[in-house]
């Protein structure tokens, strides 16, 4: 099966081929007193327009002017009028490979360029792997590295080389956390995680899916699953702390590729990225089970808080009524009381004759 292209030369187009706005020409294709001085050097009015155009595209866009290539022609005029040549001139300077080879090796040596070799690959690679962890996009990431090799007046090699950078720096930034997470585990926990991808009894689930549906309704049963749950999670015996030593974006992406990935294709990957994102998950289950336990908990207990409250409330609230029936029987032979004295008849008979 042929790799997916990562880069394309369309996608990076902005970084290979100058703009040809104006003030972006005005910025990298104006030439010093000192281009000048250097310039005037060289023999005939073609070899200096050829030069000239050589070593500004040295600096921008960082590459080399190739045999054949015409630059654009805004850029082009722009150049020619710094140094009251003829655009046209370029033509003849295309025609002589030799003389611009000749300009390209002259201006390496004399401003530190060198090639994108082996060496540069390797010293790329090395600066790339940290990134990686962090930058996701190939673009985005082939755009770093090219600024990079601006600095270090690296001249920009092909989209193909630069793609394989780009592959490369990411399998090795792979390989390291994989390598953090997984690669000393002792075989009983190895066992124990490929456990997981496998069917719980005569269940037609994997324990990795019954571990990643836990429930959530907050009921007494479903606190009891959670806790089943949570203690498989813990007997894998995971080194929790091995997440901390990775960034903590590598292990985020890990995890959540464990959220998402079936674990029949899980179990079909290579050993090494296999335990890793196992090693995450179980890191992360254990987070989310003991979240999920502790929120069901304060919910269940809020209920019966609730529950004790209504109760409560609704017990005052009868003991209330039931006082103030005794309060209005009480407060109305008061009243016969003192209405019969006021009249002089028998208090006891006033009394009982109340309704």
């Amino acid at each position: 099966m042929a790799r997916r292209r990562l880069l394309t030369r369309e996608a990076l187009a902005r970084h290979y081929e100058p703009s040809v706005d104006d003030r972006e020409i005005t910025r990298h294709f104006t030439l010093s007193q000192d281009d000048f001085d250097l310039i005037a050097t060289r023999r005939g009015e073609t070899s200096r327009l050829g030069f000239a155009m050589v070593m500004l595209y040295m600096r921008w866009p960082g590459r080399v002017l190739e045999s054949g290539e015409t630059p654009p022609a805004p850029i082009l005029s722009f150049v020619a009028r710094q140094l009251d040549l003829s655009p046209g001139l370029w033509s003849h300077y295309g025609r002589r490979d030799e003389t611009r080879r000749s300009h390209l090796a002259h201006l390496m040596k004399r401003y530190g360029y060198r090639t994108f070799d082996r060496s540069a690959f390797h010293d790329m690679t090395g600066f790339a792997m940290p990134i990686a962890h962090h930058v996701t996009q190939p673009s985005r990431m082939a755009a770093i590295l090219i600024d990079e090799m601006r600095r270090r007046s690296i001249l920009l090699p092909s989209v193909t080389v630069i793609e394989a950078l780009v592959r490369r720096a990411r399998q090795q930034a792979d390989h390291l956390v994989h390598d953090v997470l997984a690669g000393d585990l002792p075989p009983e926990t190895r066992c124990r995680l490929d456990k997981m991808l496998e069917r719980r009894g005569d269940r037609s689930a994997s324990s990795l899916s019954w571990l990643r549906n836990p429930p959530l309704s907050p009921a007494a049963r479903n606190i009891l699953r959670l806790l089943e749950r949570l203690e498989y999670v813990r007997s894998l015996n995971l080194d929790s702390a091995r997440a901390t030593t990775i960034p903590r974006v590598a292990f985020d992406r890990l995890s959540e590729e464990a959220a998402r990935i079936t674990p029949q294709h899980l179990a079909e990957l290579r050993s090494s990225r296999r335990y890793a994102i196992l090693v995450a998950a179980g890191v992360r289950l254990e987070e989310v089970l003991t979240d999920a336990t502790l929120t069901m908990m304060d919910k269940l207990l809020g209920s019966m808080m609730r529950r004790a409250e209504h109760r409560i409330r609704d017990k005052a609230i009868v003991t209330m009524r039931s006082l103030q029936a005794q309060l209005r029987l009480l407060t109305t032979s008061c009243r016969h009381l003192i209405e019969a004295r006021d009249q002089g008849v028998d208090s006891l008979s006033a009394i009982t004759g109340i309704d």
